[in-house]
């Protein structure tokens, strides 16, 4: 069974708090507990340390140790502990009540020779004198630096290990009700986190399903609020490539069904013998071949076009002079240019430095551009080809002084199937694929396409490309 990215989280964060919290309180309770002992340990030195003043006169001076015995017995009874004093051969000469058979024992050697140097013995653990686990003590008496006895104290650690477990239960309620206040910090936190997700969840279904019309809300500014940011980017492109997708299929389809209509209706008119003459017979035939290369070019366009989209579009990338593609495309539009008697002049310097890139693809950058400038371009009215070198690349510029382009259309001017006057370009045959294809092109190069334009007094094109760093181009 899957579980969900909340009860993921969730358990992890409890997880989490339950493992910090046992290391904590363990680590808390023996830090306690240590500290607990070693102050007892310190407390019975100091302890075994006055009683040696009070014990050392009797071990001088070799009295009844009845008198001895009830001041050890009272020591007892204040400290809570246990007091058996030894001679100077470590034999246990006093000790308390419960534990008079332990008169005549000796100490170990070790524990002997450690109280010869003069130091105390501190012990912790089970004894064999007691049930429980003790703290004892050893504190030595010396007399003119030669040792004559000792005070031990034993005092049980059941003391300190109540106070723990005191502790511990503390702790312990504390932990659970610190457990609980997490589990629903974390439950919050959880489903904080996790609803963003779950809406991203159900925006990329949506997404899937074609719809675009919702965004990921996300308030926080943290790593969600990045994907929310993209997700919402993402469908806003997405959005707009199905909306050029719809009206690409929309234009394709028109551009399409207006040859085809004419073509047919010609092609019937022929068949049903309507032509009056041979004379209308041609004329049904020439718009029949005008429109047959109108699709053409429209097919061509439309596979170009399809060719940049799916990265498919081979570039020959060399070295080529400018002017020899300027004078192919004019000489390819040569007759369009004369039916409306116009001048082309060309200004490409001699020292112009050679271009680098794709040679066929930048003349139908050149033969587009020339194209669209006769087009739009009154009769008897000229065109300017100029280019420039600067900053390591060629300006190209092609000019008119035809209708020019109004304002508001100049941002669009790029878009595929848009025209500025609609009935104009396609009574003149174009597809409105033409400056797309320039922009498209002259991106692959590295460049940038420029327009610069006003109404009734003409428009510039521009575009740049790399230059070569071979010898520069010689003017014919």
């Amino acid at each position: 069974m899957n579980k969900s990215i909340f009860s993921k989280l969730l358990a992890s964060y409890i997880g989490i708090v339950l493992v910090a919290i046992a290391i904590v309180g363990s680590m808390q309770v023996y830090l306690v507990q240590n500290y607990l002992i070693k102050n007892k340990e310190q407390e019975l030195v100091v302890r075994s340390q006055e009683l040696s003043a009070i014990v050392k006169p009797f071990l001088l001076t070799n009295l009844d140790p009845g008198p001895m015995l009830v001041t050890v017995n009272r020591a007892d009874r204040v400290l809570g502990t246990e007091a058996w004093i030894i001679d100077k051969y470590g034999k246990v000469i006093v000790a308390s009540a419960d534990h008079l058979y332990c008169l005549g024992n000796t100490l170990e050697e070790m524990d002997l020779d450690q109280l010869k140097s003069g130091k105390v013995s501190i012990r912790t653990g089970q004894t064999e004198y007691f049930k429980g686990a003790m703290i004892r003590t050893i504190a030595p008496i010396f007399e003119e630096n030669e040792f004559i006895g000792g005070v031990i104290l034993y005092s049980p650690v059941k003391g300190v290990n109540d106070t723990t477990k005191i502790m511990s239960k503390i702790y312990l309620g504390a932990a659970l009700l610190g457990i609980l206040i997490s589990i629903c910090i974390g439950f919050l936190l959880t489903k904080q986190i996790t609803r963003p997700i779950k809406r991203v969840c159900e925006i990329t279904k949506n997404i899937a399903d074609g719809k675009f019309d919702e965004c990921v809300e996300v308030k926080s500014k943290d790593e969600l609020s990045v994907l929310a940011s993209s997700i919402n980017h993402m469908t806003k492109r997405l959005s707009e490539l199905e909306k050029m997708r719809r009206n690409f299929v929309a234009n394709v389809s028109h551009e399409l069904r207006s040859p085809l209509t004419s073509i047919q209706g010609y092609i019937d008119a022929l068949i049903q013998g309507k032509a009056k003459d041979r004379q209308d017979e041609t004329k049904y035939l020439q718009i029949v071949q005008q429109e047959t290369h109108r699709l053409s070019r429209l097919v061509n366009d439309l596979l170009e076009i399809s060719r940049f989209d799916s990265q498919t579009a081979l570039f020959d990338v060399d070295e080529f002079p400018l002017r020899s593609i300027v004078d192919r495309a004019l000489t390819s539009l040569k007759i369009q240019l004369e039916g409306k008697h116009l001048s082309v002049k060309v200004d490409v310097p001699q020292n112009l430095p050679f271009c680098y890139g794709d040679e066929d693809r930048i003349e139908q950058v050149i033969y587009n551009l020339l194209d669209n400038a006769i087009r739009y371009s009154s009769h008897e009215g000229a065109i300017i080809i100029c280019a420039t070198s600067l900053n390591e690349e060629i300006i190209v510029e092609i000019t008119d002084f035809g209708q020019g382009i109004p304002p508001q259309d100049l941002p669009s001017i790029w878009d595929r199937f848009y025209r500025v006057d609609k009935a104009r370009s396609r009574s003149e045959g174009g597809t409105g694929l033409g400056l797309a294809i320039v922009k498209e092109i002259v991106d692959k190069h590295g460049g940038q396409v420029m327009v610069e334009s006003r109404l009734e007094e003409g428009s510039k094109f521009s575009f740049t490309i790399k230059q070569s760093e071979s010898e520069c181009e010689t003017e014919t």
